[in-house]
């Protein structure tokens, strides 16, 4: 009786040393995923503070930059800009007809980021203060948005398929 005692003794030990190891082992998996989760959105957060310093700045390398290859920007009443050189020759174009556009400020209201493994998506409004020309009468704009975002190897988060339309 008194092996029996042991064996049975063993087996509960036994059993919980595998149930706490497995909570432990589960517990950690789930911290992984929420430090990942917490890094991959410090890199969207870095990406929306890169596409307002290049807006700012109208700096048109800067701007293509946070699109990735095969990027497809889809805008009102123009056919879409498929490729990052389409995109930044779009841009360059609207910069040379209008070539005394300053922004003056650009501020991104996001709504919603998810995100899923290797893409995220947002939604939101974004207003921005221009003048068409130095010494013009500053405009306001506001545009609602949707940008799918794709996780690049270096974990930095680039546009790759992005809408907005005037409010």
């Amino acid at each position: 009786m008194e092996g029996c005692m042991t064996i049975r003794t063993i087996g509960v030990v036994f059993s919980t040393l595998l149930a706490v190891t497995a909570h432990a082992q589960g517990s950690g998996k789930a911290a992984k995923a929420v430090a990942a989760q917490e890094k991959d959105m410090a890199a969207i957060q870095n990406f929306i503070k890169q596409d307002i310093a290049a807006t700012l700045s109208q700096d048109q390398t800067a701007l293509a930059e946070l699109w990735t290859n095969d990027a497809v920007r889809l805008g009102p009443g123009a056919p879409p800009d498929i490729g990052r050189e389409a995109i930044r020759a779009t841009n360059e174009r609207f910069k040379a007809a209008q070539p005394g556009l300053r922004v003056i400020s650009y501020v991104p209201e996001i709504k919603d980021v998810t995100i899923a493994g290797d893409w995220a998506f947002y939604w939101g409004y974004f207003t921005a203060r221009y003048v068409e020309s130095a010494g013009g009468e500053e405009k306001r704009m506001r545009a609602k948005v949707l940008s799918v975002l794709r996780k690049q190897p270096d974990g930095s988060w680039k546009c790759a398929r992005g809408m907005s339309t005037p409010d």
